[in-house]
């Protein structure tokens, strides 16, 4: 049976522990092959904890990530593992700035504003402002979508 005093000296090398490691450096191969590297934060708050991973040194776009969990700041680091690398292995569009095409039927990445820009998209770490969207989806007209925001948590 644990005492009451140790079961306090328990958890607070635990929570001292996770503090250690947070904020921490991340590298993720890009589909390009090159890779990529991110700092991860964590914070802890009354349900549980959420971890933010941004891409390191990139000023406007570049790749953002979230994860969450009720229980332990590791369990979030795995989600957010899983999520940046699934998403880094995957490309949505090609081509040069104002002339990107859609590489397949479906675009990931971020919602972003700036006071510059305004509202943009960040797709591939690729910043795409709201006319270069018009333009990718032009060659689609008469095609249907379906149009789907979902916090970056999930």
């Amino acid at each position: 049976m644990i005492k009451k005093d140790e079961r306090s000296f328990s958890t607070k090398a635990s929570k001292t522990q996770w503090q250690d490691d947070f904020p921490m450096r991340e590298e993720v191969e890009h589909f390009s092959g090159k890779t990529r590297v991110f700092i991860i934060d964590c914070h802890q708050g009354h349900l549980g904890y959420t971890l933010r991973a941004r891409e390191e040194g990139v000023e406007n776009g570049g790749y953002e990530f979230g994860a969450y969990s009720e229980t332990s700041p590791y369990s979030a680091l795995g989600q957010l593992r899983v999520k940046m690398r699934r998403a880094l292995a995957t490309r949505h569009i090609s081509g040069k700035a104002g002339k990107h095409n859609m590489l397949h039927d479906r675009m990931r990445g971020h919602i972003e504003w700036s006071q510059e820009r305004g509202v943009s998209l960040v797709v591939d770490g690729i910043t795409l402002g709201i006319d270069e969207l018009a333009v990718i989806l032009g060659s689609y007209e008469g095609w249907t979508f379906d149009l789907r925001i979902k916090d970056s948590l999930e």
